[in-house]
């Protein structure tokens, strides 16, 4: 099999001569340079031999040309911080204005994918990171401020994530015209750390779905990706995306209990904040090949629960690399 033929098997629930699987990370102080950024990108997935590209913007690109000011660190480990938050009283929701969302710090992204596509056949599927509506509202405001206002003044927070959700799905749709397979849809706000489920029934899906439904019907590999503890999967299971990934060793619910409530792929399987930055090889070994056997060997893409260490151990990668080369088709 090659890498978009594994993908599609792995999409799919059908056998698989190995595991699919993915890594990604972020690059600080090197990924706002597109050139750059393609380059590491095609360099890491060449040398751990992954079966797709998961493009690699850094975390606040979806705001900046909103105003959010950045903090930048000296160094590739550290990523930059917000300095200056956008949204501080509930009236700034109303100053929002919509944003092209092939302008600015988006273009940058779209041309750091349109420089990777132009390196590799369509034997490797590439997909285009994209922050849900209201994870960029909390990097606009900040978890403290966002709760507030939108317990407390509704409607300025809906007017605020309408104009978010136009500017997120004309750039989705801009990553999928130019040749992305699908996007990686990043929520930090599908928790019940932060949200009741009315609340995320309010404020998260629809405009998560007017995003995803713009290009549904365009791309045949899209993973929603849930950030953080207490995932609500059972509040995103009729998302038209055909992955799901979350925290599934360093948080939970395992893989194994969520197959149970998804015929959906799955992504993960190894602790990207225990098992992969502080563990042994060993250790990592073990726990792809537990993936494997908790799904009987179909419809899993092996894969970090999130890829935002920067310090993970070189030796604890290839070991990820090895162990999945190593493993047949299904378990049984």
């Amino acid at each position: 099999m090659n890498h978009r033929q594994r993908i599609e098997a792995a999409l799919a629930g059908r056998p698989t001569d190995r595991p699919a699987w993915g890594y990604w990370q972020h690059f600080p102080n090197r990924d706002r340079a597109p050139r750059r950024l393609a380059e590491l990108m095609l360099a890491q997935q060449k040398e751990l031999d992954l079966d797709f590209i998961k493009l690699m913007p850094y975390g606040l690109f979806s705001v900046v040309d909103w105003g959010v000011e950045l903090k930048m660190f000296a160094g590739f480990q550290d990523p930059p911080v917000a300095e200056r938050l956008l949204i501080r009283e509930p009236r700034d929701w109303t100053g929002l204005r919509p944003l092209e969302g092939d302008g600015g710090e988006y273009a940058v992204a779209l041309e750091a994918q349109r420089l990777t596509l132009s390196q590799v056949d369509g034997s490797i599927p590439v997909i285009q990171t994209v922050f849900s509506p209201l994870t960029s509202a909390l990097k606009m405001s900040g978890e403290k401020t966002l709760l507030r206002h939108l317990r407390e003044s509704p409607e300025v927070v809906h007017r605020g994530l309408a104009v978010i959700a136009g500017t997120t799905g004309h750039f989705a749709s801009q990553a999928v015209a130019r040749g992305a397979d699908g996007v990686f849809f990043a929520s930090q706000m599908s928790t019940t750390r932060l949200l009741t489920p009315a609340e995320h029934s309010a404020f998260v899906k629809p405009y998560d779905h007017q995003v995803l439904a713009g290009i549904k019907d365009r791309t045949w590999f899209n993973i929603l990706h849930l950030h953080g503890p207490q995932p609500m999967i059972d509040q995103v299971l009729d998302y038209p995306v055909q992955a799901l990934s979350w925290h599934d060793r360093d948080s939970g619910p395992s893989l194994k209990e969520v197959r149970g409530m998804t015929d959906k792929c799955l992504v993960g399987g190894v602790g990207h904040m225990g098992t992969l930055l502080k563990g042994t090889p060993r250790e990592v070994a073990d726990q792809v090949e537990d993936a494997w056997q908790q799904v009987d060997g179909r419809g899993l893409i092996v894969a970090p629960g999130c890829g935002d260490q920067t310090r993970i151990p070189w030796e604890n990668i290839l070991q990820m690399k090895k162990s999945v080369l190593g493993l047949g088709g299904p378990s049984r």
